[in-house]
């Protein structure tokens, strides 16, 4: 068993070790390009959406009209003319490693300010622009510690249905932003708050935001529906402060995790009794924060109507975005400073991809260099999954962008996919978090059209004890063990061969290696 998956695993490593040279080796070439850009600046634009037909054909392995040529850029709403823009020196390099590296798919360099550069060259996205900066490849690269957020949606009486609305888009931005490795809840805000009811734990504990989650969530956030009373403040934010708490006291927390309310609102207190409310809701910030050491950061979008800007509301928004509690009287807790977050105004005309969607620049960027590689996904352009690998660029401190490498998960996984060794024996592989990337009982990668549900493998090898080989494979790079289980708690896939008449119980052996770094 053992060495059977040793070799399985490095088959499997020796295939990422070639992604991330690709990665790095495209890494080096953006960072050098900048050295040059800052002497003779590098600007050109080639636009994606206006190559000529007559430069592009039809390419199987990315399932439409593409050059190998060239790259192409696509652009965020505003970019300065005068961006860095090292496409056209990335031409070689990356159609060099196309061609020595079968399995890879996309390349791209994905820039802070606002370009992203594509390769092999193909239309895409030409109608608008591009927000490639809130995609969750980009917000995981560049923020890779882990997100804890919870999302306050005010829907209370004197929320406009223009506010409402944009408030609710605001929320599927931010929700398409993150990923597995974040933790989310949505909840509203009016007289009482609610959580999302489409899973029980929502009520109590953020939720690691797999593309279920996501999904449950955003059902959510478009049926929520205007109330007609006054919206309180205080409570909304007592719920989130008491999600965060339980989550953490759940979880053993990284140094490196950031914690963060995101508030959608109108800021109106009501008439009689405004400067009670304001008081009431910084007190609370003030004493929850005090349990978590003032760790917690609140971000507020304020939510504008046609046009007119009540500076009220705006202050006490701001207020809570920096938690001023002092200005209202309440005494300060405790020693440590709070984490001040920003007030932003939203109105129609706002691209909330660019504004909302980019709310992580808000956190601390900890300049952690390091590859990330992203659950699998389907190709928005080919068919088929991709896992992306990708590193952020820098200029000594000055973040650049990203650069990402989409590989073909039916060609990394072709080795597991097809594994046999036995009949009764068969082979999974699995993240370092315990989220199944293949499994016998899901279809064979290339046949996928559907993203995979983001599934812990406890689902699929639900059988008695398994909880602890889990926490095993996890926890032990190489291992190997075996578990007796009741014939009548066998899986299907246990094949019938194992049901000897009379037999009680089947011995389950499991062999495992990590895929080191």
């Amino acid at each position: 068993g053992e060495s059977e998956v040793q070799q399985l695993a490095k088959k499997i490593r020796e295939k990422f070790n070639r992604y991330l040279d690709v990665v790095n080796r495209n890494k080096q070439v953006v960072e050098a390009s900048y050295t040059a850009h800052l002497t003779s600046p590098l600007t050109a634009i080639q636009d994606c959406c206006t190559i000529p037909p007559s430069m592009m054909e039809f390419d199987g392995n990315f399932n439409t009209n593409v050059s190998r040529t060239i790259s192409c850029d696509r652009l965020s709403t505003t970019v300065n003319s005068r961006a860095f823009n090292p496409g056209r020196d990335l031409n070689s390099v990356l159609a060099d490693n196309l061609k020595s590296n079968p399995g890879i798919k996309w390349q791209y360099f994905s820039s802070e300010e606002g370009i992203f550069t594509v390769f092999p060259a193909h239309k895409f996205r030409c109608k608008g622009s591009y927000e490639h900066r809130s995609r969750p490849v980009y917000v995981s690269t560049v923020r890779p510690q882990s997100k804890h957020i919870v999302v306050i949606v005010d829907h209370g009486a004197s929320v406009t249905e223009t506010q409402f609305q944009i408030a609710k888009d605001a929320a599927q931005v931010i929700l398409s932003s993150i990923d597995e490795h974040d933790k989310i809840s949505v909840l509203t805000v009016a007289d009482t708050v609610r959580t999302c009811s489409l899973d029980q734990c929502y009520k109590t504990f953020l939720s690691p935001a797999t593309s279920e989650t996501k999904r449950k969530m955003s059902t959510f956030v478009s049926s929520i529906k205007s109330s007609d009373s006054p919206t309180q403040h205080a409570v909304g934010f007592q719920k989130a402060f008491q999600l965060i708490r339980n989550t953490n006291n759940g979880t053993k927390l990284q140094g490196n995790t950031d914690m963060v309310i995101i508030y959608l609102s109108a800021g109106i207190t009501s008439k009689d009794s405004s400067e009670d409310d304001k008081k009431a809701t910084l007190r609370v910030i003030n004493e929850e924060n005090s349990f978590l050491n003032n760790s917690v950061m609140i971000l507020t979008y304020a939510l504008m109507n046609e046009g007119v800007t009540g500076l009220k509301e705006l202050a006490f928004l701001r207020d809570l975005a920096e938690q001023n509690s002092v200005k209202y009287g309440v005494p300060d807790r405790t020693a440590l400073p709070v984490i001040k977050g920003s007030m932003m105004v939203l109105n129609q005309l706002s691209n909330l991809e660019t504004t909302v969607g980019r709310f992580y620049t808000n956190l601390p960027n900890r300049m952690i260099d390091e590859a990330v590689f992203s659950l699998p996904f389907s190709d928005e352009m080919g068919d088929g999954l991709i896992m992306t690998v990708s590193k952020p660029c820098y200029f000594g401190n000055l973040l650049l962008g990203i650069v990402g490498v989409d590989v073909n998960l039916a060609y990394i996984l072709e080795d597991v996919t097809y594994y046999q060794d036995s009949l009764g024996s068969y082979t999974f592989l699995i993240d370092n978090k315990g989220y199944t990337l293949m499994h016998p009982s899901l279809t064979r990668p290339y046949l996928l059209s559907e993203p995979p549900l983001h599934t812990d493998i406890i689902h699929y090898e639900n059988i008695p004890k398994f909880e602890l080989v889990r926490q095993n494979i996890l926890s032990i790079p190489l291992g190997s063990q075996i578990i007796t289980v009741p014939v009548n708690s066998s899986l299907s896939w246990h094949v019938n061969k194992l049901r000897e008449v009379g037999k009680e119980a089947y011995n389950v052996s499991y062999a495992w290696k990590m895929v080191q770094d």
